[in-house]
């Protein structure tokens, strides 16, 4: 196996810094026009609360979802279809396989069997705020991140006053499992929109070996989240994992 990631029995833990789970499904366009529109109304029915308007969804051939809260959002066009749920909707794989159910059933009234592409993406960040103008970020990111990112990341960065918002990608594929991993990582400062600088990480798992068939979607959005599981036990420190305990 290719990955580095060491298999790692699944536990829930009380604390964590999750913030979404992102499920993308890719597949060959399809002639949307030729399904009846009472089917996608019926569809779209399950969405309590969603004002769809069909002839735009057909017109634009997108649509976007959200729940009330806008914890849950989901996006349908001819040639994805993608559930995103935020914590604390989502706090298991279980909890949330109700919502990536509804994407294979859109392939299904769509008439779409093949798909091209899954991607599976988890998104965390920890909230901090510096007391002084020269804390030490590389230390603080140093804490968190396993040495094998933090290769990646310049020695120059150290004052907090001089970062500019920082990222690096760690990428791997891996042959036995037919997929490729991604980790994304850093720090962003904040901005007009999140008032709070925060440490991120981003880690996901898509498929690499080619198409597959529609009804292998649950199966494989369950395998990559296991993968995704291992991975982040990877990615951060053991002292992390203590704390998320």
């Amino acid at each position: 196996m290719d990955y580095p990631f060491k298999p790692i029995e699944h536990r829930l833990y009380n604390k964590t810094f999750l913030k979404d789970v992102r499920v993308v499904v890719e597949f060959p366009k399809a002639e949307l026009s030729q399904i009846k529109k009472e089917l996608f109304q019926d569809f779209f029915d399950q969405f309590s609360g969603a004002d769809v308007d069909i002839e735009m969804f057909l017109e634009k051939q997108r649509i976007n979802i959200f729940s009330e809260d806008y914890n849950i959002e989901f996006k349908f066009t001819s040639e994805s279809a993608e559930a995103k749920i935020c914590t604390p909707v989502y706090s298991s794989f279980d909890t949330a396989k109700e919502y990536w159910e509804i994407l294979p059933l859109y392939l299904e009234l769509i008439h779409v069997s093949g798909v091209s592409r899954l991607i599976v993406r988890k998104y965390s960040a920890l909230y901090f705020k510096s007391s002084t103008a020269d804390y030490n970020v590389r230390k603080f990111m140093d804490e968190v991140f396993c040495k094998d990112l933090m290769q990646l990341i310049p020695t120059s960065i150290n004052s907090y006053k001089a970062l500019n918002s920082i990222e690096k990608t760690w990428s791997k594929d891996d042959e036995d499992t037919g997929t490729g991993f991604t980790a994304v990582f850093g720090i962003k400062k904040s901005d007009a929109i999140d008032k709070d600088d925060k440490l991120t990480l981003v880690i996901s798992v898509e498929s690499k070996n080619g198409m597959f068939d529609r009804s292998e979607i649950m199966d494989r959005i369950e395998k990559y989240n296991k993968i995704l599981f291992d991975a982040f036990h990877w990615c951060v420190k053991d002292e992390i994992i203590e704390k998320m305990k």
